[in-house]
């Protein structure tokens, strides 16, 4: 196939492309057809001189970091001590070596400006009219332009299977990705995969779950992100510390009962256990509450005598207290005051029956959440 064919065949694959890719690596984009015009540096088996010469490659990235192309080359060159501007027997203006390789292209590492790669390929050189079967190996690197071009250049070992050997190869050119490139991604300055533009919280720190919007995660609602919350799972609406822990405030909270009594006597109504075993259940569920218990009379009767029953109606529900809800009697203080603390008026039925009674009052303190 004659050179100038071989041109019109390579530019007729300008139009191909594949489908959009979105690869940010130097060089060709994944998914892509490329073009690389440029220039080869050849010695061919034998020779005894570089030479150089045009060269164009076509290739095709399958993914970021494998590419298929086709280099064609077109290099005059000196062999076997004929120099290629000497005249050959037929009469031609010297030798040329058209290279027909077709090779494996590998991206490794790479920055945002430059990007190396590896080859290895096997094809075809006519030279002189002869044909030898060439093995490529080397290694070069892209140097970013813009989105669509960027510089190539790579070096090689050739060698021969017909004549033996190892020569060298360089080729440096222009590599132009075909088709439509996709748009580079907005940029995303904290790395949390949330676009700047999008991104309410910009500067999260590296590795922090975000939101659609790019906060730090909240779980509890509480102001305070999940990576500096030490106390998860706060209470809506809570006042919480930097360190998203709520704060508490001490509240001051009673139990009272009132035990009434029938007439000169300190036995206990049926109906008043109830209420005795309500008040026992705040003192254990407050182990620092301790009890005051009260015993008072109507006014019938000496004082003495009024003074002893009110003791025996206390020690009724002190007992109680102790033997059958199991509360410390340490924690209790028993007073009597006989008839000297009414509530009522005792000259009714209905007064003096109110004033046979006992008071039992317990005080404690008890945390609680303070709210915003």
């Amino acid at each position: 196939m004659k050179l100038r064919s071989r041109w019109l065949v390579l530019s007729g694959l300008l139009a191909l492309s594949g489908p959009a890719a979105a690869d940010e690596q130097v060089g060709p984009r994944a998914g892509k057809v490329y073009l690389t015009p440029g220039m080869a540096i050849y010695r061919a088996p034998d020779g005894e001189d570089l030479r150089g010469g045009p060269a164009i490659g076509l290739g095709y990235m399958v993914n970021r970091n494998l590419g298929l192309e086709l280099l064609y080359s077109d290099v005059k060159v000196d062999r076997d001590g004929v120099v290629a501007s000497r005249q050959d027997a037929s009469g031609g203006k010297g030798r040329k070596a058209e290279l027909f390789w077709a090779n494996a292209l590998y991206k490794v590492g790479g920055t945002e400006k430059f990007q190396p790669f590896t080859l290895f390929g096997v094809g075809r050189t006519e030279i002189g009219g002869s044909n030898d079967t060439e093995v490529n190996v080397g290694a070069g690197v892209f140097a970013e332009l813009n989105r669509r071009l960027s510089v190539r250049a790579d070096v090689r070992a050739v060698h021969s299977t017909d004549e033996g050997g190892i020569e060298p190869f360089a080729f440096i050119g222009l590599t132009a990705t075909l088709g439509k490139i996709a748009p580079p991604p907005p940029p995303d300055s904290d790395g949390d995969g949330v676009a700047d533009p999008n991104d309410r919280c910009p500067n999260t720190p590296p590795g922090v779950e975000v939101d659609a919007n790019g906060c730090p995660l909240d779980d509890d609602g509480d102001g305070v992100p999940n990576y500096l919350d030490e106390c998860p799972g706060t209470i809506a609406g809570a006042a919480v510390d930097a360190k998203g822990c709520h704060f508490e405030d001490e509240e001051a909270i009673n139990a009272e009962v009132v035990v009434e009594f029938d007439f000169d006597s300190a036995e206990l109504r049926a109906n008043e256990h109830g209420d005795v075993r309500r008040f026992a259940e705040f003192m254990r569920q407050h182990p620092e509450a301790e009890a005051l218990i009260e015993g008072h009379t109507d006014s019938m009767g000496t004082d003495p005598y009024n003074e002893r029953l009110a003791q025996e109606r206390a020690r009724t529900v002190l007992d109680r207290l102790v033997e059958v809800e199991g509360i410390a009697a340490s924690r209790i203080t028993v007073a009597a005051y006989g008839e000297s603390r009414p509530i009522a008026d005792n000259d009714t039925d209905e007064g003096r029956q109110r004033n046979r009674r006992v008071v039992g009052e317990a005080n404690a303190v008890r945390m609680v959440i303070r709210m915003k």
